[in-house]
């Protein structure tokens, strides 16, 4: 019996020794970007980290300190043809959620457990979004109504997605 319960304590800390970038840079954005970029393998594109946003994000005088956090998030990426706030079906009057877009899905991509994704795309102008919990979360706008709005020329381009309906600003 000794014997079983000394492997299974060297089994935990064996395990717990085995962590991804994630376990180790935390919700240290950050540290998690500088991690992410070196995962890179397109070479043409887009590439980045989504995360999650939450609690009070508002600007705050030292000492004082607020309860934000911004961590990594495993999430599925959807590329839209430019896309106009009009050519979507929002959700409830919700301004960053849509049940769909009036578009064509081009392509998608899935997070890892770090956030990093990377998707080949040919230059043009595109719209983005995540899909949250089974909707399209998209929380830009351009000056003409385009949703999350990107333009890719040539090459790659990081593109940081940042979920915040769960922040207070």
């Amino acid at each position: 019996m000794k014997n079983i319960l000394v492997y299974a304590l060297i089994a935990i800390v064996i395990w717990g020794c085995h962590k991804s970038n994630t376990l180790q840079a935390g919700c240290d954005i950050q540290k998690v970007y500088a991690l992410n970029a070196q995962k890179v393998t397109i070479t043409n594109g887009i590439w980045g980290t989504v995360s999650s946003m939450e609690g009070n994000c508002m600007p705050m005088v030292p000492p004082a300190t607020n309860s934000c956090t911004n961590c990594p998030v495993q999430r599925t990426i959807h590329i839209y043809p430019y896309t106009l706030i009009t050519n979507a079906t929002l959700i409830n009057n919700l301004s960053s959620f849509f049940e769909s877009f009036n578009a064509p899905l081009i392509a998608e991509a899935v997070a890892d457990e770090d956030g990093f994704y990377q998707l080949n795309l040919q230059a043009g102008t595109y719209s983005v979004a995540i899909v949250e919990n089974g909707k399209l979360y998209a929380n830009g706008l351009d000056g003409q109504g385009g949703l999350s709005p990107i333009t890719l020329v040539n090459g790659v381009q990081k593109l940081n997605l940042i979920m915040t309906y769960k922040a207070v600003f």
